[in-house]
């Protein structure tokens, strides 16, 4: 007999809150799927902002580009040189990544 119950996924314990990714020193990033554009994501702001038990993980915000009117997701990684993990685990914002704009980098 197969199960048809939903399998839940497990996160590493320094993704759970923005407190733990900022005494992790991991990196964050938010994307913005209409323009592409990746910003870097201050930890220290978020945890003085939201606390630090506050988690990045389903969370979106609008794009922070002039003139774009888009919505932003966020990517972590334990440090440099890792992997970028997506930080969706919503089926339907998942989805809503298939058609994501390339990748673009501001650099000031």
């Amino acid at each position: 007999m197969t199960s048809t119950a939903p399998i839940a996924e497990l996160w590493p314990k320094w993704m759970t809150s923005a407190g733990t990714m900022l005494r992790m020193n991991a990196r964050v990033r938010s994307r913005c799927a209409r323009c592409g554009t990746l910003l870097r994501v201050e930890l220290t702001e978020v945890v003085a902002l939201n606390g630090p038990g506050y988690s990045l993980i389903d969370r979106v915000e609008m794009c922070r580009m002039v003139g774009c009117s888009g919505t932003s997701f966020f990517l972590a990684a334990r440090t440099y040189g890792q992997d970028w993990r997506v930080l969706l685990r919503d089926n339907e914002l998942l989805a809503a990544l298939d058609d994501l704009a390339p990748v673009r980098v501001v650099t000031g």
